[in-house]
Parts: C-alpha cells; sequence; structure tokens
C-alpha cells in the first residue's frame, strides 16, 4: 500500500515537473472596446507579464455586447490558463448576470485580482455653459428634452445619473441618454459636441482633463485630483442624499475550472501578475499612464464583487 501511495505521489510530481507553462502565447480577453480603459491596463500589463512569464500575449478586443460575450468566450475555450479575461468587472459583468441575460454566474469565473477601482465624474465640455450640478439641474427642470446624456450602457455612471433624477423626482425622460459601447466612444462624443454631459471614469478621463471641466465627482471625500465637489455636496441644497456606487472596478479573472483543473498554472500566472504590481518600475509605468496598479489578491477581489452585486441587483429596475 505504502508502495502505491508512493508511485501516485512520484506520478504526480512528474506531471507537474514536466508542465513548462506556459508554453505557447496566452490571450487577454478584454471585454470593451479598443482605447478604453480596461484596453490600455491590459497592453499595459501585458508589456511587464511578458517578460515575467516569458511568454507573447495577444490582446483581444471584443467591443459587441462586449461583457457578455467576453465572458461568454473565456468560458468556452479550454481551462488550461491560455485565456485571461480582462474587464471591468463592475459594473458591466456583473449586470449581465443581474439582467439575466447571461447563463453563468461569479462562482463561474476565479478572480485573481482588481487592480483599478475608479469614481464617476459628471463631466462637460470645457467651453459649456453649464457650471454645475445646480444648473444642470435646473437646466433639466426648465428645459426637458434639452440635455444629451452620454455613459456606457448600465455602467456606474449610467446608473449614479439615473439615481440623481429619482431622487429629484425628475422624470428619467427629461434627458435623453447616448449609450456606448466603450470610454473612448463617449468621451469622443463629449468633446465633438454631440452630447452635453458625460458622466464615466474620472482616471480614464484624466488624458482629456484641459478639454472638460468636471462638475462633481461620485465619492464620498473630494479628490486631489480633479477640482470638483463631491455629488451629495454639490446637491446639497436639494436635501437629498445619493448612495455612493463604486465607478468601474478593473481586473483579471480565468474560468474556475482553470485553477481546479490546473492549480500550479494558476499560482504561476497569479504570482506573475503580484510580481509584476510589486515592481518599482511597473508602479511607475502605470503611474504614468493613470491606470490602477493595486494588489488586493483573489479572496478581497471575490468578496467585493459579490458586495457589488447585490448593490445593482437593488437598483437594478433603472437599468431596465
Amino acid at each position: 500500500m505504502e508502495r502505491f501511495f508512493l508511485a501516485i505521489i512520484l506520478f504526480y510530481s512528474m506531471l507537474f515537473a514536466t508542465d513548462n507553462y506556459p508554453s505557447k502565447p496566452i490571450d487577454f480577453i478584454v471585454g470593451l472596446g479598443k482605447g478604453g480603459s480596461a484596453d490600455r491596463m491590459a497592453h499595459s500589463m501585458a508589456i511587464f507579464l511578458e517578460k515575467k512569464l516569458k511568454t507573447p500575449i495577444h490582446v483581444i478586443n471584443i467591443s459587441e455586447n462586449a461583457s457578455l460575450n467576453a465572458a461568454n468566450y473565456v468560458l468556452s475555450q479550454p481551462p488550461d490558463g491560455y485565456t485571461v479575461f480582462v474587464s471591468s468587472f463592475s459594473p458591466y459583468l456583473i449586470n449581465t448576470i443581474v439582467s439575466h441575460t447571461a447563463k453563468y454566474t461569479l462562482d463561474d469565473f476565479q478572480f485573481i485580482n482588481l487592480q483599478w477601482f475608479d469614481s464617476d465624474l459628471f463631466l462637460v465640455d470645457k467651453n459649456s455653459k453649464i457650471k454645475s450640478i445646480e444648473a444642470l439641474i435646473r437646466q433639466i427642470k426648465k428645459h426637458p428634452h434639452s440635455i444629451k446624456v452620454a455613459v456606457v450602457y448600465q455602467s456606474s455612471g449610467h446608473l449614479i445619473m439615473k439615481l440623481l433624477l429619482e431622487a429629484l423626482k425628475i422624470p428619467l425622460d427629461y434627458v435623453k441618454f447616448e449609450f456606448f459601447q466603450g470610454g473612448k466612444l463617449a468621451r469622443d462624443a463629449l468633446l465633438r459636441s454631440k452630447v452635453d454631459l458625460l458622466v464615466i471614469s474620472a482616471q480614464g478621463s484624466e488624458i482629456y482633463r484641459k478639454e472638460m471641466r468636471p462638475l462633481a465627482i461620485v465619492s464620498n471625500k473630494k479628490s486631489r485630483r480633479w477640482d470638483a465637489p463631491t455629488l451629495n455636496h454639490a446637491i446639497a441644497k436639494s436635501y437629498i442624499h445619493i448612495p455612493v456606487i463604486d465607478g468601474p472596478i478593473k481586473g483579471f479573472a480565468v474560468s474556475k475550472k482553470f485553477k481546479e483543473k490546473y492549480p500550479k498554472r494558476y499560482l504561476i500566472l497569479e504570482n506573475a501578475l503580484k510580481k509584476v504590481l510589486a515592481e518599482v518600475k511597473a508602479q511607475k509605468f502605470l503611474k504614468e499612464k493613470h491606470i490602477g496598479s493595486v494588489w488586493i489578491g483573489s479572496e478581497k477581489s471575490t468578496k467585493i464583487l459579490k458586495n457589488e452585486y447585490e448593490f445593482f441587483k437593488k437598483y437594478s429596475y433603472l437599468l431596465k
């Protein structure tokens, strides 16, 4: 019996020893369009991970029904560690589940790390006549249907705008929503004067700072980087309070089956991500690109996303 167990241990030791993962290119599947925040994070991290893992990394964008199709694609691939999901898991992946359009659940994914946490901004063009949230509210009330708002569909920005209208008892159809599949397209719409207001992630808007003016930030405290009040401070005279929603939360994930089938490969991938984010050179590069760079690990990441799921589920009626 002892020899039998020794043989089993030797077999698995040899199996793991001969597994030279990664032995071919890895695909990063981005559930959003090119040029957006998730895409920039994927490309930036790939630069360092290619060296760490000693293999090429291909960034593949899926922009049509982005989160849903990207998630389905990741889960349809062999769970061997060569397909990695890079996206804004909150709110986009979460909302595919909340809206019942997805057949998967959060438990089908192994969230390696949530790397980039952001807050949403209310932004107007720098030449806009709207100078404050109060002025925006007056315009909407006095001239219904005159304001076009750009948001990424079912984003935190989409939800916070509707929560604001609901709290102020303003009919939701008093503003016209223009929906976009990615942050770059939404920001371009504001810069080209196709919309009057943009509600979108703050860090992703850094490169547009000179062209846009912030009216408010959706946060519990004022931003050091953006000269704008918090949303609840900006609407204090209305005697209402809006629940603070986390902005887009981006990170890395794989299918849960991958970790179960190849635990050693999973650890190699996880450790590579962790080590990159611990490098001074990588941190400096990501900071210069205005890209989040925190390491919180799988357990905390999963807990955060499950809490976000409950929040979006509570207010899902506003996104239908």
